[in-house]
């Protein structure tokens, strides 16, 4: 099985309504995020997924997050805009993508950092 990531930052702030500490109040991350596909096989080209056109499926399922406050945008009307729920929307989104775009490869998982060392990962199926 082949595996390739690719890993994008993006600058938004986000408040948690129900959290007892700091983190209640607006703040913003540089956040990264990587995505990881897997697959059995690179056919012809030996890739499994060309690089570039991963990060570009990834920069589209990022750019209305980047430079926002994420309790604002849609996504978030029902959902706390905590690292695992955008874990799980980049996911989605890319998910989405990657079928759309007929990719051989599936898409296995995002992991979304706030900091170099705090995280949460979302996998797929």
């Amino acid at each position: 099985m082949f595996m390739i990531g690719v890993r994008q930052r993006f600058s938004a702030a986000h408040r948690l309504d129900q959290h007892p500490g700091k983190c209640s109040r607006l703040h913003g991350h540089t956040w990264e995020v990587e995505a990881v596909l897997r697959g059995a096989d690179t056919g012809e080209s030996g890739m499994l997924v060309d690089f570039d056109e991963v990060a570009g499926a990834l920069e589209t399922a990022v750019s209305d997050l980047d430079h926002s406050c994420l309790n604002d945008l849609e996504p978030f009307a029902s959902a706390a805009p905590t690292a695992e729920n955008v874990a799980r929307l980049v996911f989605e989104r890319l998910d989405g993508e990657a079928a759309r775009r007929g990719w051989s490869a599936s898409l296995d998982r995002v992991t979304v950092w706030e900091s170099a060392d705090k995280w949460s990962c979302f996998e797929g199926r």
